[in-house]
């Protein structure tokens, strides 16, 4: 199965994520604009994401892949959903520039939260999943 661009999207995601520690350790407050503007891009990316995945490759792998793989998927599915809504209080709190600016350590906090937890699951996806899906 061809999942090029799931992968091409994980690049994208964790490109994102590499230049916001880079603005977060240069100063969350004098940064406070651009990392904002990484977060709103970031929540489309993870969000087109998502959407294909939950609507073509989860739904696809439940009918054509072996028992091991389907369940798998169901596993990251279900997995996902927690991720997913932490990551949507996540930019629901941080998105403006005024609350970055406003609160640098609790952004800094939340911030290496939520990013740890999303960089570790496209790791596992990459890693654990995603070669599993290429097999089929």
């Amino acid at each position: 199965m061809d999942i090029e661009r799931f992968k091409q999207q994980h690049v994208q995601i964790l490109q994102i994520i590499h230049r916001m520690r880079q603005l977060a350790a240069a100063g969350v407050a004098e940064n406070a604009s651009g990392l904002a503007r990484e977060i709103r891009l970031m929540k489309s990316k993870v969000a087109l994401h998502l959407s294909i995945e939950n609507d073509i490759l989860y739904p696809r792998l439940e009918k054509q892949a072996d028992a091991q793989v389907a369940r798998l998927a169901r596993e990251y599915q279900e997995e996902m959903k927690t991720l997913a809504s932490g990551f949507g209080h996540f930019v629901e709190r941080w998105g403006a520039e005024s609350a970055v600016g406003g609160d640098p350590e609790g952004f800094r906090r939340d911030c290496n939260t939520v990013l740890k937890a999303l960089h570790r699951r496209i790791q596992r996806e990459n890693t654990e999943f995603y070669p599993q899906v290429e097999a089929l």
